[in-house]
């Protein structure tokens, strides 16, 4: 077995879905893997480890605009699973004019998905409403329910309908705001160029993990019950919630990618603008 570090920057079914199916079911064994997460949420890029890759797309996006040579292979979601949550009062996003909002910061790409889901509703997110940069989604959910904040952008390692059951309401989806490739399998140009064989090896198995999100529900179920710790007929009603942001074949249309990255760049970004072709090559899931 080949030990090769996975990097995650939340432990969630979000990041971590794909992962989760290729462990339990023996994809990354069948491959000769044994894939381990570890935690890069303070890891410089230029410091991360050789035979390396991580599920965190978003942060790959990110990384890429600051002269770090990712590259996306396998696009396992074109949707952000998050979700903005507001005291029970609050009805629509609209009225979140002049409210205190708790988000992620900037450095995480979850920042730029609420300030675009905030603008999609006619919110200047710099404006009309105070965003409160919160490190994570405990802090944020808690500074909700005890009515510090007005509304708190959370996670899929709280299922939406936790959430709801502590009587918050559930203002939007992001998923349905806006697209993006936020999950799946990036790894630097090096790994790319001097390993294949492992980047290879690591498409394949998230491609059949993609397949048993789709065809195998009962899997699926079983594991997002594990890790968020709630009871199987709550994480069928996330997995149903959630499928629909999981591609079936790990590929994205250029013309979508693209607009991602230009409705992001419109928020400002941080960094050098990209054109998708730098990012995302997903040639090995078409081998």
């Amino acid at each position: 077995m080949r030990t090769v570090e996975c990097g995650i920057k939340a432990f969630d079914v979000h990041e971590l879905l794909c992962h989760f199916l290729a462990k339990r079911l023996g994809y990354y064994a069948d491959e000769g893997l044994d894939v381990r997460v570890v935690d890069v949420t303070f890891v410089p890029d230029e410091r991360l480890p050789r035979d390396y890759f991580q599920v965190a797309c978003g942060a790959a996006f990110l990384g890429r605009r600051e002269g770090h040579p990712f590259k996306v292979l396998l696009a396992a979601t074109d949707r952000p699973i998050f979700w903005l949550h507001a005291r029970p009062e609050i009805e629509r996003i609209e009225d979140l004019a002049g409210a205190r909002v708790a988000t992620y910061p900037p450095v995480a790409p979850p920042h730029w998905f609420s300030r675009a889901s905030l603008r999609n509703h006619g919110l200047d997110p710099d404006a009309d409403v105070s965003l409160w940069l919160c490190r994570d989604d405990i802090i944020r959910l808690g500074m909700l329910r005890e009515r510090d904040v007005d509304a708190a952008v959370v996670s899929s390692a709280v299922s939406p309908l936790t959430v709801q059951a502590h009587g918050l309401r559930t203002l939007t989806f992001i998923a349905e705001e806006l697209q993006f490739v936020t999950t799946g399998v990036a790894t630097s140009e090096r790994v790319l160029e001097e390993q294949p064989d492992l980047a290879a090896a690591l498409v394949r198995a998230f491609a059949r993990s993609l397949n048993a999100i789709h065809e195998s529900a009962d899997d699926a179920i079983a594991a997002i019950a594990d890790v968020l710790d709630v009871s199987d007929e709550r994480a069928a009603e996330t997995y149903r919630l959630i499928r629909p942001c999981y591609t079936r074949d790990g590929r994205v249309p250029r013309e979508v990618l693209q607009r991602a990255v230009d409705r992001l760049d419109a928020e400002g970004v941080p960094g050098r603008p990209i054109d998708v072709d730098e990012l995302y090559d997903f040639s090995l899931v078409d081998a």
